[in-house]
């Protein structure tokens, strides 16, 4: 029996959105807001504390634009709860852990200044990963 093409269009377009669709529970969705609010104090703290006479390291302004890129998707992510989202979030926040680390390694050695602010980003981003991650993988059935 063939559909009417309209109709099937109208079936795929819904079949999408619905496997498009992530479910998170409250308490990931909990960590994942804190999370957020920790990531866009720490790109501030960062981007305040690292500035030494107008100067700035290259990899210390990569990690702030990364957080500040993390903060944006992981917020549009959580609101949206879409497959895709979820996924550049984590992708974000993943390549933001390294890059956060040589941000204050950089700043540190280069200007001499020690801002913590980049080591809050890097366990913010962490908690990011782990969480978007979670997005990824199959649902575990409960247990009885």
């Amino acid at each position: 029996m063939e559909l009417e093409p309209g109709l099937a269009a109208s079936l795929r377009k819904i079949e999408r959105q619905v496997l498009a669709e992530v479910p998170l529970r409250p308490r990931s969705v909990r960590v994942i807001w804190l999370a957020i609010i920790a990531l866009a104090a720490a790109s501030i703290g960062a981007w305040v504390t690292s500035d030494v006479g107008g100067d700035r390291t290259l990899l210390g302004q990569i990690a702030i634009g990364l957080g500040v890129g993390g903060t944006v998707l992981s917020a549009a992510a959580a609101t949206r709860r879409r497959f895709g989202w979820c996924v550049l979030a984590g992708a974000i926040s993943g390549i933001a852990v390294p890059l956060s680390v040589l941000g204050y390694w950089s700043t540190q050695t280069g200007l001499g200044v020690a801002s913590g602010w980049f080591l809050v980003a890097v366990l913010c981003h962490a908690v990011l990963v782990g969480n978007w991650v979670q997005c990824g993988r199959p649902p575990v059935p409960p247990r009885r």
